[in-house]
């Protein structure tokens, strides 16, 4: 454990400082840190105690030639009454800048706090639980890095008990373990899904399907880039991109997507036969595409798809849901 240059406890501070001055409360403030390991964590009590839903260490090139570096955190507060956006909250951040010769050996701090590269598929990622070291924690920071010139730039993203329970894994669905590693490496590779194979996750009304179509954005790799158009849409990380339906309907928004070419295109829920037709052109131009649709068999969402397209040029994959009426049991199973 090395020394700590000596501006850490002076940005920690500082940002305690930021934080009070705009009402954001750390009931018990950490330590004032001696080492970098010790400002790492440092900055994960205070995100989670003062509720960020994301803070970032960051350093970049300013237009006047010099470099800035510096700490910002993230707070989701509602949207003023008249001017609700699409998330419905807006994002509110503290900031205060540290020193440059800091943002590196803090970066590395952080890197092994959070296990970098733990999951051998995922090199670019970590984890930090808070409190530190709680095993069912109330909030797990996902911590992303991006190494750079300068450094790593470090973004840690806040999931509570809930969003946790949103976004769960395949192994955490009721389908078989075979089915579940099966979803598990192809929404990872996505290479199977570049092909024009359009992937639905059929049923009806609470049978699952919008859980299921959460765990396979969870399953996405971390250098994807996607957009999802979903009702109740909550924050995951910086891979996908979330919004309601809002103004322009399903088919508007799905549309604005497509200009922004992303590499994953998420639906949820698909009603009209115009908007899977649109959804399964995505699909063909090459945007691995992933939507809800209610049917009560696969057959029926099959059927679905051919009345919107139907000269449909690939078979589709299909995730189907089923829910007894009696025990309320939920089980999936896989139709390709």
């Amino acid at each position: 454990m090395s020394e700590s240059p000596a501006p850490i406890a002076g940005v920690i501070t500082r940002l305690l400082d930021a934080l009070a001055e705009a009402g954001r409360r750390v009931p018990e403030p950490p330590p004032s840190p001696v080492t970098l390991d010790d400002g790492a964590a440092a900055l994960f009590s205070i995100a989670g105690q003062a509720g960020a839903t994301l803070f970032s260490v960051w350093a970049e090139e300013e237009e006047t030639g010099g470099v800035a570096s510096g700490i910002s955190l993230f707070f989701s507060v509602p949207d003023e009454a008249g001017a609700r956006g699409l998330l419905g909250t807006q994002r509110e951040a503290v900031r205060v800048r540290s020193e440059l010769d800091l943002y590196r050996p803090l970066g590395e701090a952080i890197s092994s706090l959070a296990n970098r590269g733990a999951d051998s598929r995922r090199p670019e990622r970590g984890g930090v639980p808070f409190p530190l070291g709680a095993s069912d924690p109330d909030i797990d920071f996902r911590v992303h890095f991006a190494d750079g010139a300068l450094g790593t730039w470090v973004t840690a993203v806040a999931r509570d008990r809930r969003t946790r329970a949103a976004f769960p894994s395949f192994r955490e669905l009721p389908m078989s373990t075979e089915d579940a590693v099966s979803l598990d490496e192809l929404f990872f590779e996505l290479s199977a899904l570049f092909n024009g194979q359009p992937v639905l996750f059929s049923g009806e009304r609470g049978s699952g399907r919008t859980t299921t179509l959460h765990a396979a954005m969870e399953a996405l790799p971390d250098n994807v880039r996607g957009l999802a158009v979903l009702d109740e849409p909550r924050a995951l990380d910086s891979r996908i991109g979330m919004t309601r339906p809002g103004e322009a309907g399903m088919l508007g928004t799905l549309r604005a997507f497509l200009r922004q070419d992303p590499d994953v295109v998420l639906a949820d829920e698909v009603r009209t036969p115009e908007e899977l037709a649109f959804l399964l052109q995505s699909a063909l131009t090459g945007h691995a595409t992933l939507a809800v649709i209610e049917a009560p068999t696969p057959e029926a969402a099959l059927a679905r798809l051919r009345e919107a397209m139907p000269e449909l040029p690939v078979s589709a994959f299909i995730v189907h849901h089923t829910r007894d009426a009696k025990s309320g049991a939920r089980t999936i199973t896989l139709h390709r």
